[in-house]
């Protein structure tokens, strides 16, 4: 979706006209903040299919924005090189502030992850300050430099794995710093020691804990008495989760690899909101469930609109576990903090 109407993205060759006008202007702020031009030797081969592609937006049928992407095997990012290269991002100084580059940003990573790239990587500078809020804020992480500028001390590199499973598996070195991730704070842990005790059935309960990420719910349920089985469908985490001790394994939260009518428990946090089919997801989990089981779900509508409403999700598993209560999860200790957003607890019994 455009984010302003009237914009479209545009495949050119690197020779059109509108192309190499914006390229020559982006040359010149390069002059303006860095002193001279960008000096990455570049063909217009790079730039066609299938080695890459290079692309112009239109705001009203006038060219208002560039971004290109070239193949680029000879950096790897989260254990592969099939990787593409941001080049040429620009947006005219009249049309920013609406969007537009982030529109751009979507676009060549969509575009370079259907042509089969896994990572997108980029090279920027510490003069582009609005270039390096723009990748940050859509979870670029900084990486060793590369290419022409490798060792220029202003120079800034970075890369962001496309497709989910990749994301997540390059979030896993990092998953747990946040507080309700790691439960590394004890205030924390205790909090969501009470709460789950609260809510599940008494030890040794047997558990699945779907989109169990690293496993710290697993492992804290596990010092408990409880029987638990973590699954996660990004390898990193789940490799994570197996050196903390959980029984863990590969899969699909939505459709996990486990035997139907062996589980007291289903526990699932921040995971259904996401999914493509949450009705469909929501009866296979209770397909999972002895008579009598329990669906223990933390959920959120986030403060960025994102994620699922509690009456939403009330609704959503009253279909298969009528059953059911619900309560805000506002206490701060379980967040490490105050927090603005939705987040909720639902406990559905099912038989």
């Amino acid at each position: 979706m455009c984010p302003v109407p009237g914009f479209e993205v545009v495949r050119r060759s690197f020779t059109h006209p509108d192309s190499q006008r914006l390229v020559e202007e982006v040359q010149q702020e390069y002059v303006v903040r860095y002193g001279g031009p960008d000096l990455t030797p570049l063909d217009a081969s790079y730039f066609e299919p299938p080695l890459g592609s290079f692309f112009v937006g239109y705001l009203d049928g006038e060219p208002v924005a560039t971004g290109a992407w070239r193949r680029r095997t000879d950096v790897a990012y989260a254990g592969t090189t099939a990787t593409a290269e941001i080049k040429r991002m620009y947006v005219v100084e009249g049309a920013r502030g609406r969007g537009l580059a982030r529109a751009v940003l979507a676009h060549l990573e969509r575009t370079a992850h259907e042509a089969g790239a896994e990572v997108m990587v980029l090279e920027t500078g510490e003069k582009q300050p609005e270039a390096i809020a723009l990748y940050e804020s859509s979870g670029y992480r900084e990486i060793p430099g590369f290419g022409f500028y490798a060792d220029a001390p202003l120079s800034r590199c970075y890369a962001r794995p496309l497709g989910e499973r990749a994301a997540w598996d390059a979030a896993a070195p990092t998953f747990d710093d946040e507080p309700d991730h790691g439960l590394r704070d004890p205030a924390v842990r205790e909090a969501w020691r009470t709460l789950l005790l609260g809510a599940l059935p008494p030890a040794p309960a047997r558990v699945a804990d779907l989109g169990c990420g690293t496993g710290t719910l697993s492992a804290l349920l596990a010092a408990e008495g409880y029987a638990v089985t973590g699954v996660d469908f990004a390898p990193a985490m789940v490799e994570r989760a197996l050196a903390a001790g959980v029984d863990a394994r590969t899969g699909d939260a939505a459709d996990p690899p486990l035997d139907a009518a062996s589980y007291d428990v289903v526990l699932c946090r921040h995971v259904l909101w996401a999914l493509p089919d949450p009705a469909t997801a929501l009866r296979r989990w209770v397909s999972l469930l002895v008579p009598g089981g329990r669906l223990v779900l933390v959920e959120g509508r986030w403060h960025t609109g994102s994620g699922l409403a509690m009456a939403e999700c009330v609704e959503l598993v009253r279909a298969v576990a009528p059953s059911l209560g619900a309560r805000l999860l506002d206490d701060p200790a379980l967040w490490g903090g105050p927090t603005t957003d939705e987040r909720y607890l639902v406990v559905g019994r099912v038989g």
